[in-house]
């Protein structure tokens, strides 16, 4: 799990709906290096009862290792361990590969790295790094702190028919990306000819075609890396750190589609569409439902607020919405470092 090794657990993922990441959990803690013997580590465990491990740096500031005191205190309690060991360098009784995260990691690549340790492990915390040089350690608890916290704000905010992120917690993850001068995408959806389709089929039938709106987005996005919200009706918004966004918006569009004329009766499919009647009482025809998007690529600095991008959303979905079928338009005027 270190940084340094074959089998690190190193993550440098950014999306988890909020403004909280490694870095805001980093605290001051004791390090080591290499040039500590194990008879000094022990002393350190000795003069601070409350101290559970220390991270073991190398010349460069990087983490090398973990050295934890219910194993220390216990070795130094072996026979002949001061004699034969103990002036050694601690880099023999380290852990080699202890948790770190990049200081840009987001609650949920942490807690789905925390969810997979050893129990043994769990007290030990976990070490930050930005640029690979150590930054600080974080307290399990903190972590678990802000993991509830923003699952309370998700479920206060969620949408009760797809039970996902609302207008707040989507406001917060793009807020959160602009402060951190991150660069990503945000994807502005909805269905094309929705309301022909609510008032013939019902809205019942609608609603299951905004679940399946839902579930197209859901299942193209990195869960450690993108954030889907429903704004309300059948408008989402996907906010896309993946290098991958365009083919993930690309199958999520092509998805829809061949599940969506499930939905349909056999004479709409086969005219591709169907007749409503306006309020002058002349009918009109309407093509099957598609899925458009709006999108706008955002490089550190280009906005400072949520609103000023929703306008650019507004604008793109427009363009996207001129085509037939399920499309995007991209808005490529502010794409510097994208």
């Amino acid at each position: 799990m270190s940084a340094t090794t074959p089998n690190s657990m190193h993550i440098t993922s950014t999306s988890f709906g909020q403004a909280v990441d490694a870095k805001s959990l980093a605290r001051e803690a004791p390090v080591a290096n290499k040039s500590l013997t194990c008879n000094q580590i022990i002393h350190k465990f000795h003069d601070d009862p409350s101290l559970n491990c220390i991270a073991v740096l190398d010349g460069d500031m990087r983490i090398i290792g973990i050295l934890r005191s219910l194993n220390i205190l216990r070795r130094g309690t072996e026979g002949f361990f001061h004699e034969l060991i103990g002036r050694r360098s601690c880099t023999e009784i380290m852990d080699p590969d202890p948790l770190v995260f990049d200081a840009s990691a987001s609650l949920f690549a942490m807690s789905k790295a925390v969810a997979e340790l050893d129990d043994r492990h769990l007290i030990d915390g976990f070490f930050v790094t930005e640029n690979g040089n150590y930054l600080g350690a974080g307290r399990m608890t903190d972590l678990i702190k802000a993991v509830t916290e923003h699952q309370i704000t998700v479920a206060r905010y969620a949408n009760p028919l797809t039970l996902l992120p609302g207008n707040v917690p989507i406001d917060q993850h793009i807020q959160g990306c602009l402060s951190a001068r991150r660069k990503f995408v945000v994807c502005y959806f909805d269905l094309d000819n929705f309301k022909p389709f609510n008032d013939v089929y019902g809205y019942s039938a609608g609603d299951e075609v905004i679940q399946l709106a839902a579930r197209s987005l859901t299942n193209v996005r990195d869960d450690a890396d993108d954030f889907l919200g429903h704004v309300g009706g059948d408008d989402f918004v996907a906010v896309f750190t993946s290098d991958d966004w365009e083919t993930r918006v690309q199958r999520a569009l092509r998805n829809f589609d061949q599940e969506v004329t499930g939905h349909f009766w056999k004479v709409h499919i086969d005219a591709g569409g169907l007749i409503t009647n306006n309020r002058q009482g002349v009918e009109v025809f309407h093509n099957l439902v598609s899925l458009s998007a709006g999108i706008v690529r955002i490089a550190p600095g280009d906005f400072e607020l949520p609103s000023e991008i929703s306008t650019r959303l507004v604008e793109a979905k427009k363009q996207a919405k001129k085509s037939l079928g399920s499309t995007y338009f991209v808005d490529r005027r502010i794409a510097r470092g994208t």
